[in-house]
């Protein structure tokens, strides 16, 4: 099982990039955090979300 953005789900041996594409996100302008430790773009299709992992995936908005 993982905790995605605050909801329990269960586990997929998956990247993030396949993660955040099955979820259907955008990832223009969105970060990562497994554990609160945040995840370089550039690592996104090479590492995996572990087994009990906290992922939290936070987009930011313009505006005002």
């Amino acid at each position: 099982m993982i905790r995605f953005n605050g909801c329990d789900e269960g586990y997929r041996d998956e990247s993030i990039a396949d993660m955040l594409s099955r979820h259907g996100i955008e990832v223009r302008g969105v970060a990562v955090a497994i554990d609160g430790n945040v995840v370089r773009r550039n690592e996104w299709s090479i590492v995996h979300v572990h087994d009990g992992a906290h992922v939290e995936v936070v987009t930011a908005v313009a505006g005002g």
